[in-house]
């Protein structure tokens, strides 16, 4: 890789294609495996993960679930990271696997407080859900979820969908799904917002690594799940730079509009801009003479 250039891989494989709702852990951990090792350089699956992380440390796992089992992070994904955490030595009782609500979770085919991890929504989170500390980021005043204060770090496992207004939902706007009022923050596509509230230091000096869901794409009319316009895409793009794999995971998008003979975004007036913001903020690279797209 050339210095200076960001690393994206992106796995695809009929084996990554959903079968109903479902993408089994068997079936995706090769391919999170093999890419994590082309990002961190590591010598195996193992010592990749604890190039990462650290006994020790209390993990965050940032699901995306409000489209329904359809169109939501997948278990098998989610399943996949937590045995990497657990081989890294990260205590099962470190890991939180999470989403805004208990609901989203449940309407997402997750149970909550299973398999010995913590499953469930900040409005159930032990002692209150939000922060009653107001904070700020550039143009963003919020309180975030407390389960985004007392993790060391986070893993983000958002799903590649189309957004009504923002013109993609990906890695980025996943974390408006950790602030009390994120719909104060959708004007002007949701730029520079999405990409002011990335600075934050409970953001932007957590996040470790990225894990995008692309098994199946909403390439319009989203973030709903929208059958008309769901591509079978059998994909997952994973990446240290969440700037780069949400301009990635746009691109993608962009392809399957084409294919399915779309407007672009630009044309149906919301191009996610927010996403060239966040690299004009240096939260992470979105020009493609910056990003290595490796493909596995």
């Amino acid at each position: 890789m050339e210095p200076g250039k960001s690393i994206v891989v992106l796995a695809r494989s009929p084996k990554l294609k959903r079968q109903g709702h479902k993408l089994l852990k068997e079936k995706v951990r090769p391919f999170v495996d093999k890419a994590l090792i082309k990002i961190t350089g590591a010598s195996s699956a193992a010592n990749a993960w604890k190039s990462l992380f650290s006994p020790g440390e209390k993990i965050g796992i940032k699901l995306s679930c409000l489209p329904g089992r359809h169109l939501s992070t997948t278990e098998g994904l989610v399943m996949t990271v937590v045995d990497g955490l657990l081989s890294a030595g990260i205590k099962k009782q470190n890991i939180f696997v999470w989403e805004r609500t208990n609901r989203e979770l449940e309407k997402a085919g997750f149970v909550v407080g299973s398999s010995g991890i913590n499953i469930l929504g900040t409005d159930h989170f032990p002692g209150g859900g939000y922060s009653q500390r107001l904070e700020f980021a550039r143009s963003v005043g919020t309180c975030f979820s407390r389960i985004m204060e007392i993790v060391d770090a986070h893993i983000n496992l958002p799903v590649l969908k189309d957004h009504d207004i923002a013109g993609v939902s990906i890695g980025l706007k996943n974390f408006y799904g950790a602030i009390y009022n994120p719909n104060k923050f959708h004007r002007n596509n949701c730029d520079p917002y999405v990409a002011d509230l990335c600075t934050h230091p409970l953001i932007k000096n957590k996040l470790r690594l990225t894990l995008g869901d692309a098994s199946r794409v909403q390439a319009n009319n989203g973030p709903a799940f929208y059958p008309k316009y769901a591509l079978e895409y059998g994909g997952i793009l994973v990446s240290r730079d969440p700037v780069a794999l949400d301009y990635t995971g746009w691109q993608i998008i962009e392809q399957c509009r084409k294919e399915l003979k779309l407007k672009s975004l630009k044309e149906s007036g919301r191009e996610p801009r927010y996403i060239l913001t966040a690299a004009q903020l240096k939260l992470g690279h979105a020009h493609p003479g910056k990003i290595e797209v490796i493909n596995i």
